[in-house]
């Protein structure tokens, strides 16, 4: 499994996922527990699956942590940046759009939690770096909780694709450590807006940082001088979000 244009996927929940969002399933392999579930997948995928005893199918995992089925599919096709991005512009219309770039995110761990917070707080999609963790890999795929197999996500080129969203509509904001910034909390933000999100280590290098036009910041206490990038990304996108601040007003 895991051959070059497939992607793997562990347990049923995932392979519910990529069936949902009509990904080829190539192969499906099993316990003796699971064949019954692989079934009812329905005859419209077309695959018996292969049934393994529980040793055989860690094996072919690479460790036990499969949920007892296992299943390859074929690879989505990649998109480009511009075309994801022109499509939700047209599509936005009065409700606006957040679109979170993190074009430095160097764990694929930290990369699926923001996917998985990104689909949650009503992100149109995820713009990636042009290298950094496959958003369809094991280790991203199992901690997005399958977001990364419906979220939209292109990879920009280099940070002049992250300028360039401005031509399209978007107020593209850095958040960052500065006390200078415009705190996220009390700021009216665009209809279109683009969040840039820097590396676990030291943020958004410089090439990145020049392509936004703002900088927003996340007022912290206790000395505490930064969060995870998928925690802090959750709290940005919730700071400007629609229903926060409905809520806000509501409880005043």
């Amino acid at each position: 499994m895991g051959e070059s244009g497939s992607i793997t996927l562990e347990g049923s929940f995932l392979i519910e996922r990529a069936v949902g969002s009509g990904l080829e399933i190539e192969e499906i392999v099993c316990v003796p527990a699971r064949e019954s579930w692989c079934h009812s997948l329905g005859p419209g995928l077309g695959l018996e699956p292969k049934v393994l005893a529980e040793a055989e199918i860690s094996a072919l995992a690479g460790y036990p942590f499969h949920r007892g089925v296992l299943a390859r599919a074929r690879r989505p096709p990649a998109r480009e940046a511009g075309d994801l991005v022109d499509e939700i512009s047209r599509d936005s219309g009065q409700m606006g759009s957040t679109i979170l770039a993190v074009p430095e995110l160097a764990d694929p761990e930290n990369l699926g939690s923001c996917f998985r917070n990104a689909a949650a707080l009503g992100c149109s999609c995820l713009l990636l770096g042009p290298n950094g963790p496959d958003p369809l890999s094991r280790r991203s795929l199992r901690v997005s909780m399958g977001a990364s197999l419906s979220l939209p996500w292109a990879r920009l080129e280099g940070p002049a694709g992250l300028a360039e969203l401005d031509s399209k509509g978007f107020a593209v904001a850095a958040c960052v450590l500065d006390p200078e910034a415009l705190d996220v909390r009390g700021w009216a933000r665009p209809s279109l807006l683009a969040l840039a999100m820097g590396n676990e280590a030291y943020g958004l290098s410089s090439p990145w940082l020049e392509a936004c036009e703002l900088r927003l910041t996340l007022p912290m206490r206790g000395g505490v001088d930064s969060l995870n990038v998928a925690t802090a990304a959750a709290l940005f996108l919730f700071a400007i979000s629609p229903d926060s601040r409905r809520a806000s007003v509501k409880s005043r």
